[in-house]
Formats: structure tokens, C-alpha cells, sequence
């Protein structure tokens, strides 16, 4: 495969990981687009990337990329992706696909007119025992999907880091793609409930119920309820039940664990520090959908827009009492 030179967009923590998944990948990250100056010259110092630009416009003007990783909060994902892909620049955009199912859908749409590759960056479909349960489920080994559950508790940390973004479109995207891809149907109705504590603007426990167009059924519980410096990664939790058997991923059981002042169980499977794990996985396949090495997506981009589309139905029936929603389809899936 070549080794073309890419962008990343935003150089907060994902963006920072980004860098160091391509290095892991022997590939040269020439240019860093992130506003903050201060932040730009230290990210791009450390990572030794040696051109830096406060915005896309001034990415672009310069030289067009070959490709980039956008990194940036999710509010801003529409406009970065939308001003990329104009330009004929392929595109990863980290999860979710946008913060809005509109926004979502006016990335679909600019990808779809200009032709151009644009990857959901959802990484548990690159884990390698994550994938490996699929493709057990999909080989048949234990039957017919009947149901998927999966659990997802992060520290009390998040509420602060994140304060108005709501758990279903933040940490429960991953486990909305999961049900998603472990059912092989898309979602078509969601009840469900949230619950807030003391201090926190946005839910910190969420409880949804999935109904696929096939008849299985998800269930999702997401919490930000662990103590301030509880590592994450250590309570994750998916399960599939078939007719003919049960299968899961249980990442309960750190590979590393020190439990000083504080905690830490470092995160060897999907983005470790030395850039390697599922996030470089998932990095190679773009890149190889970029040249023609990997023909089939890992992740279809209609399915990160119905996985908004599904977060937003999880936010709107939590508001309305567990009152069930209807989830618009789109004709890809």
C-alpha cells in the first residue's frame, strides 16, 4: 500500500491519537488544522507534523491533501467534512458521523455529490474481538440473532468534560453501532429513559430499548456514574443471543492494571499511546479504501447516519417519558 501524506484535523485528544495511529502506520501526517495556537504548535512540535493552519480554508489553499481525519467536536463535524469533501478530499470523520441526524445527512449528501470517500470513524468495528464476534454471528455459530445487550459505564469525569452533550450521542453511539451491526438490520423503533445527578446538566444514565427491522431487540445502558478517576475500558460489555447459543466481548478485565493514586488500566485495544490497536486498524482500512486495497467498507456511511439517526430517537423518547420512537430509514440500508 502507498504511504500518502494525510491531514488531521483538530488537535485535541482524538486528533492527537490520530497522530500517532498513522505513525504507527509509517505514514506522514504533513499538516495540522486546529484554531488554538497554543495548542497547534505544541501538538505539531510533539508529533513533528511541519505544516500547521488555523483553518480548513487555509489547509486547502495551501496544498490539497490527499487525505484527513476530522477531529474536531461534533458540532463542527458538518461544516469541516462538508468544506473537505468539496474539495475532493476523502475523509474520516470521527464518531458520531455529526451531532444532528440533519447535519448527519448534509454530510451523506456532500459525499454522495462529490463523489468523494467519506468513512465513519467507528472504531469497535475495527477491534479485533469485536469483529471477531460478528463474524462468528454472521458464520451462524450461534444461530439466529434473537438479541444484542451491551454496557457501557465511564466515570462521573465525562459529565464535566462533556457538559451539553448527551451520553446517547456520545459514549452510546458506540453501542448503537454494535446492536446495529451485530442484528444486521437497522433500528426502527427506540423506547427509552434517562437519569441525572446533582451537578449535571445532561443525563449521566441511559436506558434504551432498540427494535431492528428484523424483530431483534437491543438494549443499551450507558452510565457516567464511576468514580472521577476510573480508567475507561473496564466494565464495556456486548453480548449477542442466538437461537443456538451466546456469545460476547467482555472487556471487564484489563490487560494492565495499577491501582495506585489514581487507578490506571491503560488502553492496550483500541487507541494505546503507541498508536497501534484498533485505531490504526481502522486508519489502514481508510486508507486502503483510498486506493483501492479494501473494496468493501467496514462501515457503510449510511449506517453512521442512522446511527444518529437512532441517537436522536434515544434522546427524544428519554425526554418524552419512554414514549416510543420511530426511526426515519434511509434507502441505503
Amino acid at each position: 500500500m502507498s504511504r500518502p501524506s494525510v491531514a488531521v484535523v483538530g488537535a485535541g485528544a482524538f486528533g492527537v491519537r490520530h497522530l500517532a495511529a498513522y505513525r504507527s502506520l509509517g505514514v506522514p501526517v504533513h499538516a495540522l488544522v486546529e484554531p488554538d495556537a497554543a495548542t497547534r504548535a505544541r501538538v505539531a512540535a510533539t508529533h513533528d507534523v511541519p505544516q500547521t493552519y488555523a483553518t480548513v480554508a487555509d489547509l486547502l489553499a495551501a496544498a490539497r491533501p490527499v487525505a484527513a481525519s476530522v477531529c474536531v467536536p461534533g458540532p463542527a463535524h458538518r461544516a469541516v467534512a462538508v468544506e473537505l469533501l468539496a474539495a475532493g478530499v476523502p475523509v474520516l470523520v470521527e464518531k458520531p458521523l455529526a451531532a444532528t441526524a440533519a447535519d448527519a445527512a448534509a454530510i451523506v449528501a456532500a459525499a454522495e455529490r462529490s463523489g468523494v470517500l467519506c468513512q465513519p470513524g467507528h472504531i469497535l468495528r475495527h477491534s479485533a474481538p469485536h469483529r471477531a464476534l460478528h463474524d462468528a454471528v454472521r458464520a451462524g455459530r450461534i444461530g439466529d440473532v434473537l438479541a444484542v445487550s451491551s454496557r457501557r459505564d465511564r466515570p462521573r469525569t465525562l459529565s464535566r468534560l462533556f457538559p451539553r452533550e448527551h451520553p446517547a450521542l456520545l459514549t452510546a453511539v458506540h453501542d448503537i453501532d454494535l446492536a446495529l451491526w451485530y442484528a444486521g438490520a437497522p433500528v426502527v423503533e427506540v423506547r427509552a429513559a434517562a437519569r441525572t445527578r446533582p451537578g449535571s446538566a445532561t443525563p449521566v444514565l441511559v436506558w434504551a430499548e432498540l427494535r431492528h427491522a428484523n424483530d431483534v431487540v437491543s438494549s443499551i445502558r450507558n452510565s457516567y456514574l464511576l468514580p472521577e478517576h476510573t480508567p475507561n475500558h473496564t466494565s464495556d460489555l456486548v453480548e449477542v443471543y442466538g437461537t443456538d447459543g451466546v456469545a460476547h466481548v467482555d472487556l471487564g478485565h484489563p490487560t494492565l492494571l495499577v491501582q495506585g493514586e489514581p487507578t490506571e488500566a491503560p488502553d492496550w485495544l483500541l487507541s494505546p499511546v503507541d498508536g497501534g490497536g484498533a485505531l490504526a486498524a481502522e486508519l489502514r482500512h481508510f486508507l486502503g479504501r483510498i486506493d483501492g486495497t479494501e473494496p468493501t467498507a467496514v462501515v457503510p456511511l449510511a449506517d453512521g447516519l442512522h446511527v444518529v439517526r437512532v441517537a436522536e430517537a434515544v434522546v427524544d423518547s428519554a425526554s418524552a417519558g419512554g414514549s416510543a420512537r420511530r426511526v426515519p430509514q434511509s434507502p441505503h440500508l
